[in-house]
């Protein structure tokens, strides 16, 4: 305990006297490091210096990336020769690939430092190496280290700096595993609220029509019918041979449970009984049925609404196993509660998919502040973002569920005060979507997350939309935000607490649950026969009251989209938002009540954080940053896409 006292105190000194020890310093200038070692973690020994490891370099080139990102943006304006002329995998490694000199160099500086050839693999813009310790720490100046989780007994090789040649920095976005921790524990965000919000459990009314809205019935139960009516899905079924096909994205050992699913169906979307999905697992991801610790609720709902809505359309399940890296904050000040995705294999997964089975559409409801992960693996993430936008794919992303932030202060060092945007809905190249409840009108939900980036500049797409919003509230919040950064979110869908979904066998809705059926030793007790836990209930409902149900709601929209654009010999949408922000404007509900609220002198880790009063985003005309450009009208979209 004295030595873990030492090295808070001490980091300077401790930090030093790791690298002591390591391979000789000439020649090397540090690239990357930590001010300190992640909370709750602590050395637990060396590794044996003959030990193998894989390590990943990820090629910078910025003006390549220019080119190819201006690309992507000529290839999903509708108005431009080039549109809907998407990419295969071998036209975006010929692309992407590095210039000669640049592999060269970092090849000729690995082989010079004494990896073999033959462990040496080149990956459009990726090299991939294995080394041993030894030579790995000589070649990178440093020293590494298992690090051990006490709480979970976790442990993980990693380093706190490392060291390139000073050339090479230019060329060179990051090394992977070094500073990167991994983390053991899934820990679901939800946001609290009083139980005085629950509903009466009163008789649930006539489960509304898929063709004709009922405003009454609506604003107490968002069913499938509700949401086929309000946005003029109606009686749609989409074409099952087209060639469209949706994607759901599950992290955090989330798994889709078959038998809520069926029952979901059965009550809700009668006319998809019998609609089944794929299951992809990728780097160890699962969808086991045996699972009552970990929760199934997120991917669960998003499966529910995702299969039902855009009934017809092949549906895979992406089931990603890991941890990202994460910089401790006060939404996840430790390793043990982190909810990091691992974004990076992820989508190295899905970019090289052949087009027989890449996905046209991508929903993920999951997403972090941006600064919980390091600048250059964001970086990284969103240019792979930017290749499946290359490829044709509309990756559909949550807003969050904090407003303007939770704990809103910086984890640099410097404690400021500051909003805090969500991390991929950041990536410029990303549909990024908020959340409304209620209907006549829809309103802004007080949680839709919202704001601006401060890792990426706004994109000249939307500059116009949120300057208009800008010039209408001055200096408000002025320093709490990035003036110039991308705008979040870009659409928005209902996402809030009426959602009906079925967990364990049992129905949440309106905040309130109901035992519906008796599953293997289930009657009102939970499938390990024990009595329904207050905790559970919950923890489940809680989940219920998130946004992240707008994002397979507009992600199913734009998959029943692409059903008619494909059933015709088109191509699919694509990456959507330089046709949201212009062509397809028209076809959008502009949200203009409610708003959204944030930074309550609280975080969700329960530690205390800056106040700011009156924080918050307000629905306006036009874009805003808590329900973007608005929300989907299926009729008058299809109308806009030809």
């Amino acid at each position: 305990m004295r030595l873990v006292s030492f090295l808070a105190s001490c980091w300077a000194v401790y930090s030093s006297f790791l690298l002591s020890e390591a391979g000789p310093s000439s020649g090397l200038e540090v690239f990357e490091e930590l001010q300190s070692i992640p909370t709750s973690w602590v050395i637990d020994g060396e590794p044996s210096p003959s030990e193998l490891v894989l390590y990943r370099i990820a090629i910078r080139q910025d003006e390549t990336q220019a080119r190819f990102q201006q690309h992507v943006i000529d290839i999903s304006t509708p108005e431009h020769a080039s549109y809907g002329q998407h990419l295969d995998y071998d036209d975006l490694t010929s692309f992407l690939s590095p210039a000669r000199h640049v592999s060269s160099n970092i090849r000729s500086w690995l082989v010079a430092a004494g990896v073999s050839e033959s462990n040496i693999q080149v990956d459009k813009d990726w090299i991939n190496f294995v080394a041993p310790i030894d030579l790995a720490e000589n070649m990178l100046n440093t020293r590494f280290y298992y690090f051990r989780h006490p709480a979970t007994n976790t442990k993980r090789l990693r380093t706190l700096e490392y060291s390139l040649p000073p050339d090479l920095h230019e060329h060179i976005q990051m090394v992977h595993p070094t500073i990167h921790f991994g983390h053991p524990e899934p820990h679901v965000r939800s946001a609290a609220y009083s139980a005085d919000d629950d509903a009466d459990d009163e008789p649930i009314p006539k489960y509304g029509s898929a063709t004709q809205l009922n405003a009454t019935y609506c604003n107490e139960t968002v069913s499938m019918d509700c949401l086929r009516a309000l946005y003029g899905v109606g009686d749609f079924r989409a074409n099952r041979t087209s060639g469209a096909k949706l994607g759901i994205s599950g992290f955090a050992q989330s798994h889709i449970d078959y038998h809520d699913l069926a029952l979901f169906v059965d009550k809700w979307a009668p006319y998809a009984k019998g609609a089944n999905f794929s299951v992809v697992s990728i780097n160890g991801g699962n969808n086991t049925q045996n699972d009552t610790e970990n929760s199934g609720t997120e991917a669960s709902m998003d499966i529910e609404l995702g299969l039902t809505l855009a009934y017809n359309t092949p549906v895979t399940f992406y089931t990603t196993g890991g941890r990202g890296p994460l910089i401790p904050d006060l939404q996840q000040p430790y390793a043990n509660t982190s909810v990091q995705e691992p974004w990076l294999e992820h989508l190295q997964f899905l970019v090289k998919l052949p087009d027989k089975d890449l996905p046209n559409v991508l929903s993920i409801s999951y997403g972090e502040d941006e600064q919980s992960l390091p600048a250059s693996y964001t970086k990284t993430v969103c240019n792979l973002f930017s290749q499946l936008a290359g490829r044709g794919v509309s990756v559909i992303t949550s807003s969050g569920d904090g407003g303007p932030g939770d704990g809103c202060i910086t984890n640099d060092g410097k404690n400021t005060t500051r909003f805090m945007p969500q991390f991929p809905s950041s990536c410029p190249w990303v549909t990024s979507v908020g959340g409304t409840y209620g209907v006549e009108p829809e309103k802004a939900v007080v949680l839709s997350g919202g704001g601006f980036s401060d890792r990426f500049a706004r994109p000249s797409w939307q500059d116009d939309a949120v300057k208009k919003y800008l010039s209408k509230i001055g200096g408000t919040f002025e320093g709490l935000y990035n003036v110039s950064g991308r705008g979040i979110p870009d659409v928005a869908a209902q996402g809030w607490v009426n959602h009906p979904t079925f967990y364990l066998g049992y129905e949440f809705m309106n905040g309130g649950t109901r035992c519906v059926v008796r599953a293997p030793c289930c009657s009102c007790y939970t499938p390990c026969g024990q009595p329904f836990s207050q905790q559970l209930y919950t923890d489940t409902r809680l989940l219920l009251k998130l946004n992240s149900a707008s994002t397979p709601t507009f992600a199913a929209i734009i998959a029943n989209l692409n059903s008619i654009r494909m059933s015709k010999g088109k191509r699919p949408l694509g990456f959507l938002n330089p046709w949201l922000y212009d062509k397809a404007r028209s076809g959008l509900t502009d949200i203009t009540s409610g708003g959204s609220r944030g930074c309550y002198n609280e975080s969700l880790s329960g530690f205390p954080s800056p106040e700011v009063i009156g924080a918050g985003w307000n629905a306006t005309v036009g874009w805003d940053p808590v329900t973007g450009l608005g929300t989907p009208l299926f009729q008058k979209l299809r109308t806009l896409m030809d």
